[in-house]
């Protein structure tokens, strides 16, 4: 028996030498173990112990080195194996096959010039070809298996070594498969490593006639590749979401038609800023609530606030309506700043049971300004975003108080500069950044797609496009009224209507009207900034009066301040005596002689109606008798005569009283 060393073994199989002496240790493959010359051990490996394949290459070699003509052996392929034209190769793969349908055309006209010694001058021809193109692998065997692939059409047979057909797809038995995969494809990301091993581990309980199939770990990872689309793959471990930013195709937005004005889109932005609020002694991050123009990305109007409100929200509309006018439209994402009931209304935060036909007009309507709420976490869908992070870059981190907008991002220094008192404070931000915004970001080069404002500013852009389509504006006092908020529906009550201030309510109301219109159903507008007085509408919004704050009827709910007590007491009895000399004034006016009181007229109405009162009986009389055989004598009752003995009443309640 012939036996190769872990050498030739290792040559023959193309692996490292390693990887044979550890199979050989673990028992994997057969082998002898002599001892060499350095007292070491030495394995030897029969040629028995190789696989079939390996055989034959080991014996077509040896047939080489012999100079003996090769067999010719049948190439193996797979049955099922679907032949590709030419064009479903790479251009690497495509190269190899032209070549190789060369060098078989050139080998069988090399043959035809020796028909007599065809088999002879293949060996004469490997040599040849092994100066010519030493880069290639080239044997007698490799031209028969290429000449056979090629005379069958097989394209992918010429552009590949040994065992290509093949190679990558190693088979996974299809219920192992689907276990790898219910265990992969989960939210949970557990790793590809992990769930082979669990896999491995419920196949041995479930099916263990296949764990002698299951391929390598590597086999799974290229099955993943190659039988998951990438879409999917994200859909399942990374969720909806992730599917849709990450695997949709998305939107190109076209700004050829959008002109200046047409579009503002709004957004608060926490200010990565640790700043010292001077009021109220106290460290903490303000926010920004701004409106960019989507045309020119001009930042038009901002406020900053404390915490995101539907009030920032108007101040910021003001702002900017005040600078470049009134917008056709607005983008609003789902906030609750900006899906209030009276600025643009729910949104998608409607609910089924809201009844429109109750609502004041918004602020947007009054203004003629239509309303577009982005898509529920829809996160492409608002551009001020990059705003926001230039804002950041270039303002948030001027300043000591710098914080970041993660953990990761804050300077180690903070803790440091804060305690040394150098952060800023709130009016520096609030100073700073307008004059950031309009004397820097509101400057720099314009990034939109358009190849006509290339080179120009943003606000170059906004001056320039708006020419084109004129700019809405309204007066001041006008403008002041649209943008008042307003309450909903209300009826009117003792202490007038009221505005909810911080969960306070603030009454208004007038002492020479208010009791005329108790119970009837208004809505009031008003100024957050002005709340002296209020303007009342009715529900169709027609403007009714103008109320005025009714705070003297605020008093503390233990006070000693008798003057407080007495402004209150005062305002009611003037109320109180308006009421009573319009009730005078009702009554005094009735001087009719013919005027009765309530007896009067109801025993009127009485006397009226008597005449119409009139019982009819019918002629068919139904006769009811009582259901007894026969009449009996009843006991006496009532009207019967009885004899009643008074002397021996008495006789007996005195004998009762003595026994007691």
């Amino acid at each position: 028996m012939d036996y190769l060393s872990v050498q030739e073994t290792a040559e023959l199989k193309g692996c490292s030498e390693r990887y044979i002496k550890k199979i050989c240790k673990d028992g994997k493959l057969n082998c002898s173990i002599e001892i060499n010359d350095k007292n070491r051990p030495k394995y030897m490996i029969p040629i028995s112990a190789l696989s079939e394949d390996l055989q034959k290459k080991y014996y077509a070699q040896k047939r080489i080195e012999a100079g003996v003509v090769p067999v010719k052996t049948a190439v193996k392929h797979d049955k099922n194996r679907v032949l590709k034209s030419f064009e479903d190769y790479s251009g690497s793969e495509r190269s190899q096959i032209v070549l190789w349908k060369t060098i078989l055309d050139d080998w069988q006209s090399y043959r035809d010039s020796y028909p007599n010694k065809k088999t002879e001058v293949d060996q004469l021809y490997v040599s040849k070809l092994q100066l010519e193109y030493p880069d290639i692998q080239i044997s007698i065997d490799t031209l028969y298996r290429k000449l056979s692939a090629y005379r069958k059409g097989d394209l992918q047979g010429l552009c590949e070594n040994r065992g290509g057909w093949n190679k990558g797809q190693s088979q996974i038995p299809k219920e192992v498969w689907e276990q790898f995969c219910y265990l992969y494809l989960s939210e949970n990301k557990p790793t590809v490593s992990r769930c082979y091993e669990l896999t491995r581990t419920w196949t041995m309980e479930y099916y263990p006639d296949l764990v002698s199939e299951i391929p390598c770990e590597r086999s799974f990872r290229r099955h993943i590749k190659s039988e998951i689309p990438q879409a999917v793959l994200t859909y399942l471990r990374d969720g909806d979401k992730a599917m849709k930013d990450k695997c949709l195709p998305y939107i190109s937005r076209m700004y050829d038609k959008l002109h200046a004005n047409d579009v503002w889109i709004a957004d608060n932005h926490t200010f990565d800023i640790q700043s010292f609020d001077e009021v109220e002694g106290t460290i903490h991050r303000l926010y920004l609530t701004a409106f960019l123009d989507a045309k020119s990305g001009v930042l038009v109007g901002w406020n900053v606030c404390q915490s995101p409100n539907s009030q920032s929200t108007i101040l910021a509309l003001r702002h900017g309506i005040k600078r470049f006018g009134i917008p056709k439209a607005v983008y609003f994402d789902n906030g609750r700043e900006f899906l209030t009931h009276d600025v643009g209304g729910k949104g998608h935060r409607r609910r089924k049971t809201d009844n429109d036909d109750i609502e004041p007009p918004t602020i947007l309507k009054r203004l003629g300004i239509e309303m577009h709420n982005a898509i529920v976490r829809n996160a492409k869908a608002k551009p001020i975003e990059r705003t926001f992070s230039t804002l950041t870059m270039q303002f948030a981190r001027m300043f000591e108080g710098y914080c970041g907008g993660t953990i990761m991002q804050r300077p180690e220094s903070l803790k440091r500069r804060i305690k040394d008192g150098k952060i800023p404070c709130d009016f520096e931000i609030r100073e700073f950044i307008d004059e950031w915004i309009d004397g820097d970001f509101n400057v720099q080069k314009y990034g939109g797609s358009e190849s006509t404002f290339k080179g120009m500013s943003r606000i170059d852009v906004w001056n320039r496009d708006i020419k084109t389509i004129g700019v809405r504006r309204a007066p001041e006092s006008e403008l002041n009224l649209m943008l008042m908020r307003s309450t909903r529906i209300q009826k009117v009550k003792r202490n007038g209507v009221f505005v909810d201030i911080v969960g306070e309510k603030l009454w208004f109301m007038d002492e020479n009207m208010t009791y005329k219109h108790l119970g009837e159903e208004v809505y009031v507008r008003y100024d957050p900034a002005d709340l002296r007085s209020v303007r009342i509408y009715d529900k169709d919004d027609r403007y009714l009066w103008t109320w005025e704050c009714a705070d003297k009827l605020l008093v503390d709910y233990i006070t000693d301040n008798t003057d407080e007590i007495s402004d209150a007491m005062s305002m009611q009895r003037k109320t109180q005596k308006f009421i009573k000399a319009e009730a005078k004034a009702i009554t005094d006016g009735m001087s009719n002689s013919r005027k009765i009181d309530l007896y009067a007229a109801a025993a009127l109405k009485s006397s009226k109606g008597k005449d119409k009162f009139k019982i009819i009986m019918p002629s068919n009389v139904i006769m009811i008798k009582a259901d007894e055989p026969e009449a009996q004598e009843l006991p006496a009752a009532v009207g019967y005569e009885v004899d009643i003995d008074i002397n021996k009443m008495n006789k007996n309640i005195e004998r009762r009283k003595r026994s007691d």
